[in-house]
């Protein structure tokens, strides 16, 4: 029977030692809190964000990230701009180094609450996204918080990236760029 209890203490100490090394370090959850990323995704949506995957690649334009907010929660927005991109909006089409990015994920088109914007007008000196910087902004942008309010995002401030969206279960999927 001692022998027993003691298997049982040591299979639940290494489990809880691997969920915590699994969650501080590799994977961790989080819900979606708002319509900012509608209609990738809704508000409630619990998605898994890989912590590491940065240690190992760069950002890329049209990655969906979590990043930690200096206003409060967390924030899911899509990377626009990556170090060394010129971005600007007009008439609401974002250019990347002066051509027009394909966002077939966006269908919230017809208002915006800034339909033109230029780096410089956001506040970047010189126009062009500095080393550990990165631009965001939300899927649904008459609605959405994200660059345009609070500036480029800096990479100390990320979590990770959106791999996997788990609930609701009807709308399971992988991989949102």
């Amino acid at each position: 029977m001692k022998k027993e209890i003691r298997e049982w203490i040591i299979a639940i100490a290494v489990a809880v030692v691997l969920i915590l090394v699994i969650r501080t370090f590799l994977f961790v959850s989080y819900t979606v809190d708002g319509l900012s990323m509608d209609p990738t995704f809704e508000d409630g949506d619990r998605v898994v964000v890989n912590k590491f995957i940065y240690n190992f690649t760069d950002y890329d334009t049209g990655d969906v990230i979590v990043f930690n907010s200096e206003e409060g929660p967390a924030y899911v927005k899509r990377v626009i701009g990556t170090p060394g991109d010129t971005v600007r909006m007009d008439d609401k089409q974002v250019y990347v180094n002066d051509e027009a990015i394909d966002e077939d994920y966006l269908v919230h088109t017809q208002d915006s609450y800034m339909d033109n914007f230029t780096l410089q007008e956001l506040g970047v000196e010189g126009g062009t996204i500095p080393e550990d910087h990165i631009l965001v902004l939300g899927d649904n942008r008459p609605v959405s918080r994200d660059s345009r309010d609070f500036g480029l995002v800096d990479n100390s401030q990320v979590v990770g990236e959106v791999q996997l969206r788990f609930w609701p279960l009807n709308e399971i999927s992988i991989g949102f760029n």
